[in-house]
């Protein structure tokens, strides 16, 4: 059982990275899908919604993960006083400071994004359409930030290593 803080850091930096692969495979399914019109949304069939579906699902996995458990477990691991952080935002600041986010309002449009995700209706096709296309607008953000997070423990936090291990 892993329990020191950069041990749950490894491990979460592994599972973020076997999401981004899934991730990235649906991206790749949906790109003749792209851009998505209005009027299209209705016309899609089953194996196209089946793409996207799966696109917008693992894009809102990966961002909520990131956010909720590789983002914390990055702060703890960096030994800094992380308990003032009780909130996301101060998390999403702290990723700033760390050079992990280029700005918060970034990652605050994508948890948006997913956000709206879960509470689209299927009736409106414009919403739909604009959420699909600002997701793909955004997509680079999620591996480009996984990059950093993993830039970061090789510089801040793989140094520190004291046990002789790689």
């Amino acid at each position: 059982m892993t329990t020191t803080p950069r041990a749950i850091l490894e491990e979460q930096l592994k599972v973020a990275e076997r999401m981004h692969h899934h991730l990235q495979r649906s991206w790749e399914a949906i790109q003749g899908d792209l851009p998505m019109e209005a009027a299209r949304v209705s016309e899609l069939d089953d194996d196209a919604i089946d793409r996207v579906d799966l696109f917008l699902s693992r894009f809102g996995k990966l961002q909520d993960f990131m956010a909720s458990k590789l983002f914390r477990a990055l702060s703890r691991a960096s030994l800094e006083d992380t308990d003032q952080d009780v909130s996301l935002l101060d998390t999403l600041n702290r990723m700033e400071k760390f050079g992990v986010l280029q700005t918060v309002d970034d990652w605050l449009e994508v948890r948006l994004l997913r956000n709206a995700f879960a509470h689209e209706y299927l009736s409106d096709s414009q919403a739909i359409a604009e959420n699909i296309n600002q997701a793909a607008r955004l997509y680079d953000l999620l591996p480009q930030t996984l990059q950093r997070c993993h830039e970061f423990y090789r510089r801040h936090i793989l140094p520190e290593r004291s046990d002789g291990g790689p």
